[in-house]
């Protein structure tokens, strides 16, 4: 595990140094100078108190003047970081309460070279560039390094304290303090690769290991109580949070139950109590075995990949590494993962460090070649002169008339109508509509969801309307000359890459007509790409319907459309008349939640309520429930279970640990080799990281074990 924590120059004095945490005698001969920046100070061996005071305070080691060469102000300086590397608990029992001495250098050694990549990769601080002011990499940092081994309650807890510097230097010579942002931004990744590195380390000493939630691990042959006596402080920080609190909300716990620290325990004293502890718990500690350790990077990395790339079509390198490590734990070296990530033919490195893949490129280009190759592919649904005669009686905007003209006058297959919300879109499609079916056109509607399907047929008179996915999965239809089809996409911009693609390819191979109706500037779909914004880019024909005609009000019509133009100081300027201000959330919701009681209830079918966070409107949903039932009209509450989908990739429903026990799997297709049938509920019972293996119980209380990554098509609930 990995935490960091910011220190001033006082609380490094105070914590450090005033209580003889780090550099008392006997914490010496256990701290060490590290570090490229250290190097260049001249700073190695142990750390020295007057050194280390110095440099907290942003001055040189010999403390002369400060590195800076500037004046600092002492309430504002920022003395640096404590990265705080703390072992898994069995990996402590077997170091210092079996002296293990070979596991405890296991543990430096995944510190090392953790810090390593923390130099090499984040080791920044900001510079002014003509463009403002940017991070750049210095490739140096100074660190102390002092290594710990009990825990406040004197328990036996293997730590190493990392205090970084806050000063790095530039290749001009100039120290300038470090940028940050990027340590906080990675941590996690940082405290999974010091997590797989100890891993690698103690499975090639020749010890198993047993994978644990979020990338942690305890070595195998431990049992839990033997853990849990020897962790009294998780106890007490248990005992402040739940077992499924958040990482603040445990640093939080972590603070409040810290004791003060007491007189210090001689270290043979300490020793013996730690062995009576193991003599009454009969503790025996694991022995080294001939393990058949075999590195697998290319199958982390893939995985990394696969997971990365399912959601978006360009991702951060730090993305498929975190997901690799967490999810294939001491299965590689770091190193190794970095390489592969190097060398596979498949990835594709951006021009802003950013990665994607050749398949992603690959089906992007598809997709655009398909759809400009259907330029000119087809007749038009009707002339110029009949559009204007049928819309000659209809109050258009310029762009509904060049959506409608577009749409039945192409002879492209592919089009694209491109409208801001409120520019009256399903109006316009409606009068297309009109158009096409007089001339012997099937018009068939489809959107991303089932809701926006249903609301594309009310709206524009479509029938009948699906799903992109309905569309998708059926089986191909042959195409009917006499009765042509034109599909209507809406909310075309939740199209994914890999949707858009089968999309096209079938509406091909069907011969039909394709309206691609969205705004690029919504939201975009959930899995991997932006096709609807690729394909106007790539040159599709599109019309473009700019004119809100949601907005009555002049003076919010005017906000609105500085808003959609990406004006939104402007925008919210010009409607302040029409914004109430109020800070406090708790008066805000109970605000929000009066005037929504205020309304008449046709006016509440009109009204939608937004909050800025869940916890918000959890709130506001509770005051109007309370309101309504104080009203008559809501009655008595009924409690309902209902199932709710787990956001997990493909790639991450594969593997057992990302399962929790009542969770739902329901398979998509039967898989009777393993006893589960298409469409039916099964209950996850129990899981097996090691074997990745799910125990289940169907809905005939048979209970059943599977292998999840072989159940490719499922999908998974919470209850």
């Amino acid at each position: 595990m990995l935490s960091l924590t910011v220190i001033s120059a006082n609380q490094g004095e105070t914590y450090y140094t005033a209580e003889n945490y780090y550099t008392s005698e006997e914490n010496q001969a256990h701290s060490g100078w590290w570090g490229q920046g250290a190097k260049s100070l001249g700073l190695a061996g142990q750390v020295q108190g007057g050194d280390f005071k110095n440099l907290l305070h942003g001055s040189h080691p010999q403390g002369h003047q400060t590195l800076s060469g500037r004046k600092i102000d002492p309430e504002r300086h920022r003395a640096g970081l404590d990265l705080t590397f703390s072992a898994p608990k069995s990996i402590s029992l077997a170091a210092l309460v079996g002296g293990n001495e070979a596991i405890e250098q296991a543990h430096r050694t995944a510190v090392v070279r953790t810090l390593s990549i923390i130099e090499e990769r984040y080791a920044q601080t900001r510079v002014r560039t003509p463009e403002g002011r940017q991070a750049v990499g210095t490739g140096n940092l100074i660190i102390a390094q002092f290594h710990h081994d009990t825990s406040r309650e004197k328990d036996p807890q293997l730590h190493t304290h990392c205090v970084v510097i806050n000063a790095t230097q530039l290749n001009n010579g100039r120290w300038q303090s470090l940028h940050n942002d990027i340590l906080f931004k990675q941590q996690k990744l940082l405290g999974m690769i010091y997590q797989n590195e100890l891993a690698v380390a103690v499975q090639r000493l020749g010890y198993g290991i047993e994978p644990r939630a979020n990338g942690q691990f305890e070595l195998r042959g431990y049992q839990a109580e033997d853990l849990q006596t020897f962790s009294k402080r998780r106890e007490q920080i248990l005992a402040a949070v739940e077992e499924n609190a958040t990482a603040q909300e445990r640093e939080l716990a972590t603070l409040m139950t810290r004791a003060p620290k007491g007189k210090e325990i001689p270290r043979e004293e300490l020793q013996t109590y730690w062995q009576q502890q193991a003599q009454a718990l009969k503790l025996e500690h694991p022995q080294p075995q001939m393990l058949d350790w075999q590195s697998q990077p290319k199958r982390a990395t893939q995985a990394g990949l696969t997971h990365c790339a399912e959601r978006e079509a360009v991702f951060q390198r730090e993305q498929v590494e975190r997901f690799a490590l967490e999810n294939h734990l001491g299965q590689q070296c770091f190193d190794e993962v970095q390489e592969t990530l190097d060398t596979d033919p498949e990835v594709i490195h951006t021009h802003d460090q950013r990665l994607t893949t050749q398949t992603a490129v690959l089906r992007e280009l598809e997709t655009i070649r398909t759809v400009l190759d259907g330029r000119g592919d087809v007749g038009a649904i009707a002339s110029s002169d009949l559009v204007e005669a049928h819309l000659r009686d209809q109050s258009l905007t310029e762009g509904q008339v060049q959506g409608v003209m577009l749409a039945a006058t192409t002879r492209d297959r592919f089009i694209a109508w491109q409208g801001v919300a409120g520019a009256g879109k399903s109006y316009a499609l409606n009068q297309f509509r009109q158009i096409a079916e007089s001339q012997g056109y099937t018009v068939r509607g489809f959107a991303p969801s089932a809701e926006a399907a249903k609301s594309l047929g009310d709206s524009a008179q479509i029938q009948p309307v699906e799903t992109v996915a309905a569309l998708l999965c059926a089986q191909p239809a042959e195409p009917n000359p006499a009765q042509p089809e034109v599909w209507v996409v809406d909310e075309a911009g939740l199209l994914s890459a890999k949707d858009a693609l089968a999309l096209v390819t079938k509406a091909q191979a069907q011969q039909a007509r394709v309206i691609l109706v969205g705004d690029t500037r919504q939201l975009s779909a959930v899995e991997a790409g932006n096709p609807f914004k690729s394909l106007q880019q790539a040159g599709m024909a599109t019309a473009y319907l700019t004119q809100s005609l949601r907005q009555k009000n002049q003076q919010i019509k005017a906000g609105v459309d500085l808003i959609a133009a990406g004006e939104i100081a402007a925008g919210v300027q010009q409607l302040k008349p029409y914004i109430q201000q109020v800070s406090s959330q708790e008066v805000r919701a109970q605000a929000i939640a009066r005037d929504y009681l205020a309304l008449a209830p046709d006016e509440r079918k009109k009204t939608l309520l937004l909050a800025g966070t869940n916890q918000e409107r959890l709130v506001i949903t509770q005051l109007v429930r309370e309101g309504l039932k104080a009203e008559g009209t809501l009655g008595q509450s009924l409690t309902v279970k209902r199932l709710k989908a787990r956001d997990l990739t493909e790639t991450q429903a594969s593997y057992a640990h990302h399962f929790q026990p009542e969770n739902v799997l329901i398979p998509q297709a039967s898989y009777k080799r393993v006893g589960l049938e298409k469409g039916q509920r099964y209950e996850v019972l129990a899981t097996d990281s090691h074997s990745n293996g799910l125990m289940l119980r169907g809905q005939s209380g048979a209970a059943l074990q599977v292998d999840p990554a072989q159940i490719r098509r499922k999908s998974v609930y919470e209850v």
